[in-house]
């Protein structure tokens, strides 16, 4: 299964979030996990609509995690993005088929809190854990 482009960019600027462990500027997290600012404008949108980051009371531009990232499940972040940004609806004889196993790999990623990814990606989010030019949050999730 494939995520969408923009919900691997918030996945993986999520990841930096909690890597770095503090609140911190926008064009540092987004330079840690190499993304533009372009991509991040929208990235930011919607996870600020979808309750996970919030601006830190310590300075002008900072930013933090609203919840532990031990708590936050990816399975449930998806979900969150892509009920912001809906995808066309799959027409044919096979979208059930494909909406249900679309759940399910949701659901299974719900075993992975954003923690775990922090700590799989190993460091930098540009390092070793992402694979640079692809989508690279299947990459993070072990089989």
């Amino acid at each position: 299964m494939q995520l969408s482009l923009h919900t691997d960019h918030a996945v993986k600027f999520l990841i930096c979030m909690t890597q770095s462990g503090m609140p911190a500027c926008v064009q540092e997290i987004s330079g840690r996990c190499g993304l533009s600012t372009r991509e991040v404008a929208g990235v930011l949108q919607d996870l600020h609509h979808c309750g996970l980051i919030e601006h830190a009371t310590t300075g002008e531009g900072f930013l933090r995690l609203r919840k532990d990232p031990a708590r936050v499940r990816i399975g449930d972040v998806i979900r969150s993005i892509e009920a912001v940004r809906p995808m066309t609806p799959k027409e044919g004889a096979f979208a059930p088929m494909f909406d249900m196993a679309h759940a399910a790999f949701v659901d299974a990623l719900n075993d992975y809190s954003l923690s775990d990814l922090a700590t799989l990606s190993g460091g930098e989010a540009t390092g070793a854990g992402f694979v640079t030019g692809l989508h690279g949050v299947s990459v993070l999730v072990p089989g």
